[in-house]
């Protein structure tokens, strides 16, 4: 014999069952809402150490492969300062030229002593500044800054180290 108050269904019984489903629904939404805020801050982060790193390495990769003394040098073309890197391909001289254009890092390559029209260069990173010196007329100083205002300084010397 079944008795009846256990027969019974109550409507607490269906509330606390729904209270309970609610509260594991908000869980899941806070979590989801706190893991996307993450994941841009992250992402934000990527970023922004992406282009000072993808700067400096490409400038720095460039020293490396003109590592013969006087293939390297600052020249000014077209009111901007460029760094040029001087090589031979089958005995014709070439050039190519980094320089930033007011929102863009760039790469130029063209022959050597033709007109470089700075307009056609390759984008290789975005950047709020680039600036580069000679020290000592040794080492070259470059400077970059990111467009969230992060800034690299590095020195670069052209040539094998003694």
């Amino acid at each position: 014999m079944i008795s009846s108050f256990s027969q019974k269904n109550h409507s607490i019984d269906s509330l606390a069952a729904l209270l309970l489903f609610a509260m594991y629904v908000l869980f899941l939404l806070f979590l989801l809402l706190f893991g996307a805020g993450s994941y841009q801050a992250s992402v934000k982060s990527l970023d922004t150490n992406n282009s000072l790193y993808t700067a400096a390495s490409y400038i720095t990769t460039k020293f490396r492969q003109h590592d013969v003394p006087g293939k390297i040098s600052l020249t000014e073309i077209q009111g901007t300062q460029t760094l040029c890197f001087q090589e031979d391909i089958k005995g014709k001289a070439y050039c190519t030229y980094i320089y930033f254009d007011g929102s863009s890092l760039k790469e130029l390559f063209t022959a050597e002593g033709s007109q470089a029209d700075l307009s056609m260069g390759t984008d290789l990173a975005h950047l709020q500044n680039f600036h580069i010196e000679t020290v000592e007329n040794t080492f070259y100083r470059i400077t970059l800054t990111d467009t969230d205002g992060h800034s690299s300084c590095f020195l670069l010397h052209p040539g094998i180290p003694i």
